[in-house]
C-alpha cells in the first residue's frame, strides 16, 4: 500500500508511550473468552471471560498490574478507575489478537495503557456502528492506546460496501475528549473520521495535551486527523485514500474532507494555540483502491491537506510535512499568527494539477500576522495577504517535479541528485532533523527531506 515515501513513518508505529513510568511490580491477570468465567480468579489457569465483564463487575487494579487478553470477542469494555501514578496495562497476550466491538475510557479512568488489541465491531460480532470505535471521555486523562488496529470492518468486508453502506456502517476511529492522552502507532482504517481531538467548552477544555504519533489512517471519508484544542502534537503520522462517500441529501454539498483539520466555530471559542504538526505524510490516494466508491464526487470537495479555518490561531509549528493532494488548498491557514511554517513539501498528487501553501485572512478579514515561512518546497505560494511575515528560502516548483524529486510519479518526493532544493535552505527557524528523522547539515536543504 505504501511507497518508500511512507516507510520511515511506519517504522515509528511501535514507538513506546511517552509517559511510561518506572517499572512497578504488580499482579498479572488473564482474560479468555473461549474458556474463561466471570467467577474465576483471573490467573492463567483460571482466567476471567471478557474484558467487558471484568470492568462491569467493579474489579479494581493497582499500578503495575497487567491484564493479558487472549483471542476472542471481549465485548465493549468501559475502562474505569484511576491511580495517582504508575501505569496499568491491558494488552494482547503473546501471539494473540483479542477483539473488541468498541472501547471506552470513562471519565476518571487514568494511567491505563491499552496495547495491541483489535477494535472492530464487524470482526467482533458481525455488527456495525456509526459511533466512536474508541472513545476517551472528558475527565479520562493520562491514558495510552498503542500498537492497536481500529476499524469499522475488515478490508475484505469494507471493499464491497456501497456508498450507503459506508454511511450506515462506519463512524470515527478514535475520539478523545480528555486531556493528556496519547495515541501511538495505531492503524485506523475503514472509517468516517480517523483520529479526532475534541473541544468540550468554548474556553477550550477537552483533549488538550494530546500526543498523536506514528499512527496511520487509511480508507476514510471525512477527516483523517482533527485537532480543535490547544497544546496537541500531531507527529509522524500518515494518511492515505480518502473516498467520496456522500450521505443522502448532501449531494449538492458533499462532506468537507481534510487530511488534518482544525476549526474554532463561531467567535465565542477560545483561540487554538501551541499546536505542532510535524513530520506527517498525507497522500490523497495511493495503491489499490476500493472499487465501489470514487475519490471524487461530481468534481466537488476532493480531499484537502492541512487546513486550519476560523482563526485566530497562535504559536503553531508546521514543519517537515509532506502533502500530496489534488486540489489547490493543500495547506490552508486562515488567521494564523506568530507561527512557523518551515521545511514542508507541498505538491500535487500526480493525479492532480494544483497545490498551494495558503496563508491568508481569518473569516472576519483580520490578516494572518507575524509568521515565518521558510525552506518550503511547493507547487505554488499564496501568502501575500499575511502581514509582518518573514519569507525566505522558499522554492516554487511549478510543474518541474522531475527536476526536484527522486521519483515523483511513484509519489517519492525525496530529493534527487542535483535537485535545486539541495543546499538552498537556511538553518534560521528550521528543524535540525528532516521528515525521516535524519539530521540536517548546513547548508540545509529546502523541503521536508534532507538529501
Amino acid at each position: 500500500m505504501f511507497s518508500r515515501l511512507a516507510l520511515p513513518f511506519l517504522l515509528l508505529l511501535g514507538a513506546p508511550a511517552l509517559h511510561a513510568a518506572a517499572a512497578t511490580t504488580g499482579t498479572t491477570y488473564y482474560v479468555d473468552p473461549a474458556v474463561g468465567s466471570s467467577s474465576n480468579t483471573g490467573t492463567s489457569a483460571s482466567p476471567w471471560r471478557t474484558l467487558e465483564e471484568v470492568f462491569a463487575s467493579g474489579k479494581t487494579f493497582a499500578a503495575g498490574d497487567i491484564i493479558y487478553l487472549r483471542n476472542g470477542n471481549h465485548g465493549s469494555p468501559v475502562i474505569r478507575g484511576g491511580v495517582s501514578s504508575g501505569v496499568r496495562t491491558i494488552k494482547a497476550a503473546p501471539g494473540q489478537t483479542p477483539t473488541m466491538k468498541t472501547l471506552r475510557f470513562q471519565s476518571g479512568a487514568n494511567h491505563w495503557t491499552v496495547d495491541g488489541v483489535l477494535v472492530s465491531p464487524q470482526e467482533a460480532d458481525g455488527s456495525f456502528t456509526t459511533g466512536n470505535l474508541v472513545q476517551v471521555d472528558s475527565g479520562a486523562t493520562d491514558n495510552v492506546v498503542q500498537n492497536s488496529s481500529i476499524r469499522a470492518a475488515s478490508d475484505s468486508s469494507a471493499q464491497t460496501w456501497s456508498n450507503d453502506q459506508w454511511v450506515q456502517r462506519s463512524g470515527t476511529g478514535i475520539l478523545v475528549a480528555g486531556s493528556n492522552n496519547q495515541l501511538i502507532g495505531n492503524h485506523v482504517r475503514n472509517v468516517r473520521n480517523g483520529i479526532m481531538l475534541e473541544r468540550t467548552s468554548t474556553a477550550g477544555a477537552g483533549a488538550t495535551g494530546a500526543v498523536v504519533r506514528g499512527n496511520d489512517v487509511q480508507n476514510f471519508w471525512e477527516d483523517a486527523y482533527r485537532c480543535k484544542v490547544s497544546g496537541c502534537l500531531i507527529e509522524s503520522n500518515t494518511a492515505v485514500n480518502s473516498y467520496a462517500v456522500v450521505p443522502a441529501g448532501m449531494e449538492a454539498d458533499p462532506p468537507h474532507r481534510d487530511m488534518f483539520q482544525s476549526y474554532r466555530g463561531d467567535g465565542s471559542f477560545t483561540p487554538v494555540t501551541n499546536v505542532i504538526i510535524r513530520g506527517n505524510v498525507f497522500i490523497s490516494r495511493q495503491g489499490t483502491r476500493y472499487p465501489n466508491i470514487p475519490f471524487q464526487y461530481d468534481g466537488k470537495y476532493t480531499i484537502q491537506g492541512i487546513s486550519a479555518f476560523d482563526g485566530p490561531y497562535d504559536n503553531w509549528t508546521i514543519e517537515n510535512n509532506v502533502v500530496l493532494v489534488e486540489v489547490g488548498l493543500a495547506m490552508g491557514l486562515y488567521g494564523m499568527d506568530n507561527s512557523r511554517i518551515v521545511n514542508n513539501t507541498v505538491v500535487p498528487n500526480p493525479l492532480g494539477t494544483d497545490s498551494e501553501i495558503r496563508l491568508t485572512n481569518q473569516k472576519d478579514g483580520t490578516p494572518s500576522d507575524h509568521n515565518v515561512v521558510r525552506n518550503n518546497l511547493a507547487h505554488h505560494f499564496n501568502t501575500g495577504a499575511a502581514t509582518n511575515t518573514q519569507h525566505s528560502n522558499n522554492i516554487e516548483v511549478g510543474t518541474a517535479y522531475t527536476t526536484y524529486f527522486a521519483n515523483y510519479p511513484a509519489l517519492d518526493v525525496h530529493l534527487k541528485p542535483g535537485s535545486p532544493a539541495i543546499d538552498a535552505g537556511t538553518p534560521t527557524d528550521a528543524p535540525t532533523t528532516d521528515a525521516s528523522g535524519n539530521p540536517r547539515t548546513i547548508p540545509y536543504d529546502v523541503g521536508a527531506y534532507e538529501f
